[in-house]
């Protein structure tokens, strides 16, 4: 990253946190961290998988830590045994994110495993995945707790916690009803399984998941609209590493809900004979992106994702586009952006939910030069680790913008005051929210 003059750009001084200072500008080959979604994900196939699966470039945040955890507590191992629980932290995920793990899949012959534990901190992610673990990816009769922190205790799951009490699996909430902490005994899964009304795509990956780790042909038949859907493709493309074929079809009519899809999966999961390295992260991409485009729309590229990438928001530039902004520099290989937001208009997030927040510091950015830019499709914002629609509006309403803001929907209308001193903005403890401010 370069600043306006061309030079490298300095750290801050010791203490200020990162930052950038008026009048910086973003431009050039910016690295962004490697996708945690992808990471999670293929913790959770590596623990279900037989054999050992080698990767490359996990990223070291919590919540990929959280789940190299909960793989190891299911039973994963290193393939060294010499090597302790405690370098997980320090050993493993930091050195370029190389490392290994031999799977522990549940095999009907084995019998019952020693109570465990899931700690999946505060992602949602995790604790979707290893739920369904918990319940359909382990020998049956063995019991699980998943254990969450901080704003994730506040969270539910109602349709996945249904559907895994419709296979068989025992389910306690030591909290909210459909939340966690959650207790689980496991169940043999059935051929066919049914998720109804889904909250979250999360819901469906995890289910898809946990039957794959079973031999043989299983189906998941999921009625009503599958929010977010596009991530659910990060999850095949996952499991296809794995030797997991999944097909999709739709229903109409399929069930009391409505409309269904089918998705059916043949399993068992078996480690990739090539280590799989992760790629870049498309909605970190987005954020490196947008802070081009608006300190002064020279040509900003990230590499490691590009448009062929299974991740939705590697769909931001094209986004970006139908604003005034170029996308001709992006490949399937590297995401680009060169040019100011222009127009405005309506941006339909559903399938993008993650890069809304970016896109309503880009409604700031326009409404300071007289257009309107309204995201719809936000449907499941309120339910992240903060509301995330509220929190958007306090913020853009805390630095004087105009904004008009419903469950589902923000429009970002005009700047009609600026602050006379310092405003403090709050992101409740969501990283997204920290993105957009």
């Amino acid at each position: 990253m370069t600043t306006s003059d061309g030079d490298s750009e300095e750290a801050p001084p010791k203490g200020t946190g990162p930052g950038l200072p008026p009048g910086l500008r973003v431009q050039g080959e910016v690295r962004v961290p490697t996708s945690k979604s992808i990471g999670q994900r293929l913790l959770a196939c590596a623990l279900l998988a037989e054999g050992e699966t080698r990767f490359e470039a996990l990223p070291n945040g919590k919540d990929v830590l959280h789940a190299l955890r909960c793989a190891r507590e299911g039973g994963a191992r290193f393939p060294s045994d010499g090597k302790p629980d405690d370098l997980l932290a320090t050993a493993l995920i930091p050195r370029l994110g190389r490392g290994a793990l031999i799977g522990a899949p549940p095999h009907p012959s084995e019998g019952q495993r020693p109570w465990t534990s899931f700690p999946v901190g505060e992602s949602g992610t995790s604790a979707r995945l290893f739920t369904a673990i918990a319940g359909l990816g382990r020998p049956v009769g063995s019991g699980a707790e998943v254990i969450p922190s901080g704003t994730l205790s506040k969270r539910r799951s109602p349709a996945l916690f249904r559907a895994l009490k419709s296979a068989g699996a025992g389910v306690e909430h030591d909290g909210l009803e459909d939340g966690w902490p959650a207790l689980l005994t496991a169940a043999a899964p059935p051929e066919r399984l049914e998720l109804v009304q889904p909250g979250s795509s999360q819901e469906v990956s995890a289910l898809l998941i946990a039957l794959a780790s079973h031999p043989g042909h299983r189906e998941l038949r999921v009625v009503g609209t599958i929010p977010s859907e596009g991530y659910v493709g990060i999850t095949i493309s996952v499991l296809e590493r794995f030797g997991v074929v999944v097909t999709r079809s739709s229903v109409h009519g399929g069930g009391p809900g409505g409309d269904a899809t089918r998705f059916t999966i043949r399993g068992p999961l078996r480690a990739p004979t090539s280590p799989v390295r992760v790629e870049a992260d498309a909605s970190s991409a987005a954020v490196a992106l947008a802070a081009g485009a608006l300190s002064g729309g020279m040509p900003t590229v990230v590499r490691g994702v590009g448009l062929d990438s299974s991740q939705p928001d590697a769909a931001f530039p094209s986004l970006m586009t139908r604003l005034g902004c170029d996308m001709s520099l992006s490949s399937g290989e590297q995401l680009a952006l060169s040019g100011a937001p222009s127009n405005g208009g309506s941006l339909d997030c559903g399938a993008v939910p993650d890069v809304a927040p970016v896109l309503a510091a880009v409604a700031g950015f326009l409404a300071e030069r007289g257009e309107v830019l309204e995201l719809t499709g936000l449907e499941t914002l309120p339910g992240k680790e903060s509301s995330r629609i509220d929190v958007l509006a306090g913020g853009l309403r805390a630095i004087g913008f105009d904004v008009d803001a419903t469950d589902c929907s923000l429009k970002v209308l005009r700047r009609a005051s600026r602050p006379t001193g310092p405003v403090t903005l709050d992101p409740e403890g969501d990283h997204r929210m920290a993105f957009a401010f």
